[in-house]
């Protein structure tokens, strides 16, 4: 009988991942803008190597001012009472950075990291004095994912 293998692997999440959900910002409040709630047999590990960057985009449309808003990532349980603050929050401008290693933002993670159990969220907020449209916004965040393979 096959027994189970886990494997940790690099993982990309970004907004075009088929299991996210996606919601605009309002204005002058915390909104989540995109929420990921973990697969069955699936884990997200966050460490503080892992890197996070956005562009955010405002409803005008332009991209939102650097200086008012602001940003956070998330660990949430499955009925979102429980909250775990894993990045941020942050001023944005420290977050769009995406090309240059030595300022793309690091995640805050305990040196052990942060497990995201499946079906737990991993929440991505900003908080912005104008609405954020996120159909035009995007992210990308590189972490590692757990997952049970089959051993022959």
């Amino acid at each position: 009988m096959p027994e189970a293998v886990i494997i940790e692997q690099p993982f990309r999440l970004t907004r075009s991942d088929p299991v996210i959900a996606e919601a605009d910002g309002t204005a002058n409040q915390w909104s989540d803008l995109w929420k990921y709630q973990v697969p069955n047999g699936n884990a997200l590990v966050i460490k503080p190597s892992h890197t996070f960057s956005a562009y955010l985009e405002d409803t005008a449309p332009a991209q939102v001012g650097n200086q008012a808003c602001r940003v956070k990532i998330e660990k949430r349980d499955a009925s979102e009472s429980d909250v775990l603050l894993v990045y941020g929050p942050d001023l944005y401008v420290a977050s769009k950075e995406f090309q240059d290693k030595t300022k793309i933002a690091r995640m805050m993670a305990a040196p052990e990291g942060v497990i995201i159990n499946e079906r737990e969220f991993l929440v991505i907020s900003a908080y912005d004095d104008a609405a954020i449209d996120a159909s035009d916004s995007y992210f990308e965040l590189h972490i590692s994912r757990v997952r049970k393979a089959l051993k022959a």
